[in-house]
């Protein structure tokens, strides 16, 4: 633990050790905590006094606002640069202004003041005795004012100066140590890729990749708003949908996302190893040594981390990129609405070509600010319900904007809309086809953090992942399309880990070398002992989120130490199918009999399947289907 996380532990009653830490060793790790916090403000206020003296009154007050300012919002930023990782710096590398925009917004409704009384009074005392200390011994001692002046300002700047340090030297230091490994995962994903065995029969297979997409908000997954009319109705008439639940990407960010969902692993020890510095085997290379040519058909940037998934993942396959931004640009504005733009590549595909066609679609729209990336017709609320209610009864937060949810939901709604519209260029094929869609990580928009990996969210990594098989694949593997079909209905809890073998058992290949080195998860659905998600290189060590309940070794294979960052959300969720597994009850029985605000009943839905429980007369609830 690091010395402010210590301290604040202490403050809070616990030492973190087996032993009781006595009073004095307590003062000391507060100090040392607190240091960057009361430096600053003791350094401030000493210039706020000077100029005071000197009558400047405009300064004076400047300067005591500033130490106010900094007492208010230290200890919330600094444990925000505490938990920034090695993900959270790769984003910065090229990144699109209007997502820079968005962070910034979603990280000013997070980070709240922390205001005490207690500390304010106790540190001003300390400054005032200080100040008036020093002033008193330069008095005695024969200084001129010139020199006491002098004086003064060095110090209070050397104050300063060392809160400054103590507060950013630590992030600085990883940050800088950090930003410059993309050449290592290029080349840590250079495997040899093993012989793949072509597919026996025909079977073209498309993978819409989604973007910021979570469950939570999903009227499909439970969600009591109509943001997925479309795909809702085909679920009810339509058997060839399979819809999974329970599945996890394994990170926040889409460029390792999406890394891990589209490679292979080649050591099962480096679980807790950085995806961005584990060996690994991109499922593109490995179709293509099976003689197939896949295609990525993208909407998104050249910029950013999604140009080091891409040039590593895709680097072998045929692509065709929408926007070509250049860094810093307003790269929306060269964008096309998804559903468009697949819509003119797929038109585009060799129409009858008698090899197996594999086409990955990766869209925008779900990415903030939300409205921007979809079309205008899709702008308005999805229906009136959270305009029926007070605020109170909406948000637990008062924190995060409601007119942010507005336009997450009515992106998820275009969503939908883009999702069904490939759907059915499927089903117009005479040609046997899978369609899979699942989103690189969701965001949460309830919360106001939209996808930040160091504020991690049970929604961040919660995404829908569906199946849709044409009539064409319905009759010539109907085995396949009743095995996902019994696999979806087991709600078996599943990561995107998984994804690289199931597409290849959608296609009917299979590796040529079973003893090759690469490691063969089971299919989504299948059950499997869960790796660790949101593996992350931070100050602390490697942090991770817990799927599996099983306890993680002390050291990762670097050295570093593991800390096993699972929210309260993830372990609630783990606590409900705990209980089904054991048939105790069922995850639904901790689900209260009305929710306090619509956030909350959403956040059961998703966490418990509970059903919708009215907040208002006013507020239409369904049941989950």
């Amino acid at each position: 633990m690091s010395a402010l996380g210590l301290g604040h532990s202490l403050l809070s009653g616990a030492s973190g050790t087996d032993s009781i830490p006595s009073p004095w060793e307590r003062l000391l790790f507060q100090l040392e905590a607190l240091s960057g916090e009361y430096l600053f403000f003791i350094g401030a206020t000493f210039i706020a006094a000077l100029l005071l003296s000197k009558r400047r009154w405009i300064g004076a007050t400047l300067c005591f606002a500033l130490a106010l300012l900094w007492l208010s919002f230290h200890l919330p930023v600094t444990l925000y640069l505490e938990s920034l990782g090695a993900d959270s710096f790769a984003e910065t590398r090229n990144f699109d202004m209007e997502e820079a925009r968005f962070w910034l917004q979603t990280l000013q409704e997070a980070i709240q003041p922390d205001f005490s009384p207690k500390k304010f009074g106790a540190y001003l005392l300390v400054a005032l005795v200080g100040f008036y200390s020093l002033r008193w011994v330069f008095h005695r001692r024969g200084f001129t004012r010139r020199i006491y002046l002098a004086s003064k300002l060095t110090l209070s700047l050397g104050l300063i100066g060392l809160a400054f340090h103590q507060t950013t030297a630590k992030a600085l230091a990883f940050y800088l140590e950090n930003t410059e490994k993309f050449q290592t995962t290029a080349e840590r994903f250079a495997q040899v890729a093993p012989p793949l065995l072509p597919p026996r029969q025909a079977m073209d297979l498309f993978v819409y990749i989604g973007e910021s997409t979570s469950v939570m908000n999903m009227g499909l997954y439970g969600y009591p708003r109509p943001t997925t009319p479309e795909l809702s109705a085909l679920a009810a008439q339509d058997r060839k949908l399979v819809v999974f639940d329970h599945v996890f990407a394994t990170h926040a960010h889409t460029s390792r996302s999406l890394l891990e969902a589209l490679s292979f692993g080649m050591d099962p020890a480096e679980a807790f190893v950085p995806i961005t510095e584990r060996r690994r085997v991109s499922v593109v290379d490995v179709l293509v040594s099976g003689g197939l040519a896949p295609r990525l058909i993208s909407n998104q940037g050249l910029g950013g981390s999604w140009d080091q998934a891409s040039s590593v993942i895709f680097k072998h396959s045929d692509n065709t990129f929408r926007v070509r931004a250049r860094p810093g640009s307003d790269a929306a504005a060269e964008r096309a609405w998804d559903d468009e733009f697949f819509e003119d590549q797929l038109k585009r595909l060799a129409p009858g070509s008698q090899g197996n066609q594999v086409v990955f679609l990766h869209s925008y729209a779900g990415h903030g600010p939300y409205l921007k990336n979809i079309p205008e017709r899709f702008r308005q609320p999805v229906d009136d319900q959270l305009q029926a209610l007070p605020r109170a009864q909406i948000l637990s937060d008062p924190a995060p904007s409601i007119v942010q949810i507005e336009a997450y939901d009515a992106a998820i709604r275009y969503v939908d809309h883009s999702v069904r519209k490939t759907i059915a260029h499927l089903q117009a094929s005479p040609r046997p086809g899978v369609l899979v869609y699942f989103s690189d990580h969701g965001d949460a928009v309830y919360a106001g953090m939209g996808h930040d990996s160091a504020r991690f969210r049970h929604e961040m990594a919660r995404v829908p992942l569906l199946m849709y098989f044409n009539d064409a694949a319905q009759r010539t593997r109907p085995d396949l399309l009743e095995k996902y079909r019994r696999l979806a209905a087991a709600r078996q809890t599943a990561t995107l880990a998984q994804l690289p073998s199931t597409l290849l058992d959608l296609l009917g290949a299979r590796l040529a070398s079973p003893g090759h080195s690469v490691q063969q998860t089971p299919v989504i659905g299948e059950p499997t002992a869960l790796p660790p998600i949101m593996v992350r290189q931070t100050a602390e060590g490697i942090t991770f989120v817990n799927l599996s309940g099983t306890p993680a070794p002390a050291v990762a294979p670097s050295g570093l130490r593991i800390i096993d960052k699972t929210d309260e959300d993830t372990r609630l969720y783990l606590a409900g199918l705990a209980a089904r597994t054991r048939r105790t009850g069922t995850a639904a029985d901790a689900c209260p009999t009305e929710a306090g605000t619509f956030e909350e009943m959403s956040r059961q839905i998703m966490l418990l399947r509970c059903p919708p429980s009215p907040l208002s007369p006013l507020l239409t609830v369904r049941h989950r289907p």
